[in-house]
């Protein structure tokens, strides 16, 4: 029973109920990552092939089956990721009906309170907004792209064993201690980023009401300045928002980079002696597999800014 009773706690999380809601869309975003993982092991069986033939005129049936697998996996994980987003976006929709209906209940019941009103507004605004884009589909993404992953390690470890892993080992731990850093700081604003949008919509509501009234008296320097004080110090924090994400983002870029280079130094040096074919074969999974494996890290940092747009929003009842 005290299994039972940690499940049913694990089940009531907030973060695990928003996940299973969009279980679908993870489903077939994780889908387009199985995709990749098996056309590029038939593309490795194809260059198995081609370097054992002898005869130039054979080979261009293996090509042409290259291009087809190709154009397969292009179609393939573009209709899926699409269905995913799609899947996402509608999910969202249903919960600001929910939102709007909550609203009209509580307003028949209870006497207009402003702040009801609103954090009304702002979850319809700003947290349905952020929670769809920086923790909905950061979600789908990483646990595709996590899969992605897993199946090129798995890939590589066969073709080179544990000496790539090592020498790549330093950047991968600098990444990640880089990212806690920026997942802090991103959480902070994201916390900050829904009180100020509060703020926001009720100086605007302010500035509706009173400019007939200013106009007419020829004086709105003062109401300008009261709106200024509240939208300048949003904007700054959009903006800190936006920075740290691409700073977040140049730094797995460099790692990309670096985790490639050594890797190629490992082929060329002979390190890790391997077929001609292997050697292709590893390059296509570290084409795909280091930018999966950054874009993952950028993804837990990028929730951190999602995370207090979902705790907001967890106060829906269904």
């Amino acid at each position: 029973s005290k299994m039972i009773k940690r499940f049913s706690i694990f089940k009531k999380n907030i973060f695990i109920k928003r996940i299973l809601s969009i279980r679908n869309s993870i489903i077939l975003y994780s889908l387009a990552s199985s995709i990749d993982i098996i056309t590029i092991l038939m593309i490795s069986s194809i260059f198995d092939r081609i370097s054992e033939i002898k005869f130039m005129s054979n080979v261009y049936i293996y090509v042409f089956l290259t291009f087809l697998l190709i154009i397969f996996r292009t179609i393939a994980v573009f209709l899926l990721r699409k269905f995913s987003f799609n899947i996402i976006f509608k999910n969202k929709f249903q919960r600001e009906t929910i939102i709007v209906e909550q609203y009209i209940e509580n307003r028949s019941k209870n006497s207009s309170d402003e702040n009801d009103l609103n954090l009304f507004k702002e979850k319809l605004v700003n947290s349905s907004n952020l929670a769809a884009v920086n923790f909905d589909i950061p979600v789908s993404s990483l646990i595709s792209e996590l899969i992605f992953a897993t199946g090129g390690i798995i890939i590589l470890l066969r073709i080179f064993g544990l000496k790539l892993f090592l020498f790549n080992l330093p950047v991968f731990f600098i990444l990640i201690i880089f990212s806690k850093f920026v997942s802090r700081k991103l959480n902070t604003l994201g916390k900050s980023i829904l009180k100020y949008t509060e703020k926001r919509l009720n100086a605007i509501d302010n500035v509706s009401v009173l400019a007939i009234e200013l106009s007419a008296m020829a004086d709105s320097g003062n109401l300008v300045n009261y709106f200024e004080k509240v939208n300048q110090p949003f904007n700054k924090i959009l903006s800190k928002q936006i920075i740290t994400s691409n700073m977040m983002q140049i730094y797995t870029e460099s790692a990309s980079f670096m985790i490639i280079l050594l890797s190629l130094i490992s082929l060329i040096s002979g390190i890790s002696s391997t077929s001609l074919a292997n050697s292709a074969t590893s390059l296509a999974v570290l084409s795909r597999m280091v930018p999966s494996f950054t874009r993952s890290i950028s993804f837990i940092t990028q929730l951190q800014f999602g995370v207090p747009s979902v705790v907001r929003l967890s106060q829906i009842k269904k």
